[in-house]
């Protein structure tokens, strides 16, 4: 419903149909989260050309307008500092001429302006519970109501050293007011800010630089506006100035259209390519052959700061069908409650070589462009010596014929394998799909009678 709402803005702005999309992600979503996210799309009639991160598609409004950009020898690196309004984002990235390359990239998915919000709530919710003897979080109204007045005093506290806080009708016909300094305000979210500068610092080690080799750094997100947000920053890269050259609140979209631009035939584009990177390290693991029980029986495929798309050739020997997994090597690391698992591959048929020795499977495993791992064939190589034919002209009269030279030829042998993931069944999005539709046109036709037929005020009835 939600991406199709944004498909109805955007086709009544553009006066046409909507059918391609390019949609950005937190960069810690997990396989789980993007392909759902591309199923809900298909629901809505959508096709998602590209899943991009967020801070890329920021890196990327941030460098293909810019026309100073150096050589590759000797690139710009920026950090792009995003503090929104759920999470934390932070990303070193490398720009020259034409290109783009993230080297590092952190996050962290509960520091973000809500939780900020949440603190006063838990404030002013704990003083009213005394000055007024009520429960506001025993009411979800209330609590939303509260909610509203906590962010606009933030608001007033990121200009002004002092702000009151005025909610009428709070709940039992309680008119609350409150004051704050910023001080205090401050206080109450020190621990949140506590957790800016180990982010900064994650995502500047994950890159290889120093802080002195950083160039710039480009700020983005509402709660970036918060003065103590800022001098933790700043802090934590000394010597630096901060930038806001970027819109804070549009940037990531303004990106992510660039992209859609890009991939689309209608728009000229000026050449940039972009090198992402992924966020969690993937691995593979299957069971010991009896053979070989001491053999490996897992290997990390995707380390953390693989580049994206990439593709790998995983061989294994094997005399009869085996099956491999894929999953997140640290679950720790994941959002919590996901399950680190991401598929299942099994080759179904493996051709046993005349030797009689174990087949040589190779297996190719994909890190596409939305950053979504899956096994795309499996097959064997099969070398066949051919003769090349004999050059008459060699072999002149009266002189020893040359035997002809033997060439190796190397065929690939499809495999038939069975591979499953998180994605929905193409027949269920289909039916979804079809049931979304329906939906849709029901919404859309009381629309329509209630343009066409407004409810009249009962006077009228009654003249």
């Amino acid at each position: 419903m939600y991406l199709g709402k944004l498909r109805d803005i955007t086709s009544n702005e553009l006066k046409s149909n909507i059918s391609d999309v390019v949609i950005a992600v937190p960069g810690w979503f997990t396989d789980i989260q993007r392909r759902a996210l591309i199923d809900a799309a298909a629901i809505a009639n959508l096709n998602v050309l590209r899943l991009i991160n967020d801070t890329t598609a920021t890196a990327l409004g941030y460098g293909i307008t810019k026309s100073d950009l150096p050589e590759p020898e000797s690139p710009r690196h920026v950090a792009f500092v995003d503090v929104g309004h759920s999470n934390f984002s932070v990303s070193i990235v490398a720009f020259s001429k034409g290109q783009l390359t993230v080297k590092g990239t952190a996050y962290d998915q509960n520091l973000g302006g809500r939780d900020i919000d949440y603190a006063l709530i838990k404030h002013f919710s704990d003083e009213f519970k005394t000055k007024y003897k009520v429960d506001v979080h025993a009411s979800p109204k209330a609590t939303f109501r509260l909610g509203a007045g906590c962010e606009k005093l933030k608001k007033v506290l990121s200009a002004n050293s002092e702000g009151v806080l005025n909610v009428e009708n709070l709940m039992n016909d309680v008119d609350a007011s409150s004051k704050l300094t910023r001080e205090e305000f401050e206080a109450l979210i020190q621990p949140l800010l506590n957790g800016i500068t180990p982010v900064i610092e994650r995502a500047i080690k994950a890159s290889g630089l120093t802080i002195e080799q950083i160039d710039a750094v480009e700020l983005v997100g509402g709660s970036t506006r918060i003065p103590a947000v800022r001098t933790k920053i700043q802090d934590a890269f000394p010597g630096k100035s901060l930038s806001t050259t970027l819109n804070q609140d549009e940037a990531i979209a303004r990106g992510a259209t660039f992209a859609c631009a890009m991939l689309s035939p209608v728009f000229r584009v000026r050449e940039f390519s972009m090198t992402d990177i992924n966020h969690f390290p993937i691995r593979v693991h299957w069971q010991p052959t009896p053979t070989d029980p001491e053999d490996d029986t897992e290997l990390l495929v995707f380390p953390e700061g693989n580049n994206i798309p990439s593709t790998k050739i995983l061989s294994f020997y094997r005399k009869e069908s085996f099956s491999i997994e894929a999953a997140y090597a640290n679950p720790e690391q994941l959002p919590g409650g996901f399950n680190p698992w991401l598929g299942t591959f099994t080759a179904k048929e493996v051709p046993l070589p005349a030797s009689g020795d174990a087949a040589c499977v190779k297996v190719r495993t994909k890190l596409n462009i939305h950053g979504i791992m899956s096994f795309e064939s499996a097959y064997v190589e099969e070398i066949e010596e051919k003769e090349e034919a004999m050059d008459v002209d060699a072999t002149a009269e009266g002189e020893v014929p040359v035997p002809p030279k033997k060439k190796k030829v190397v065929r690939k042998k499809e495999i038939p394998f069975v591979s499953t993931n998180s994605s929905l069944d193409k027949t269920i999005v289909e039916k979804y799909r079809e049931h979304e539709a329906q939906m849709y046109a029901a919404d859309k036709l009381v629309q329509d009678t209630e343009v066409l037929f407004p409810l009249l005020p009962c006077s009228s009835f009654a003249d």
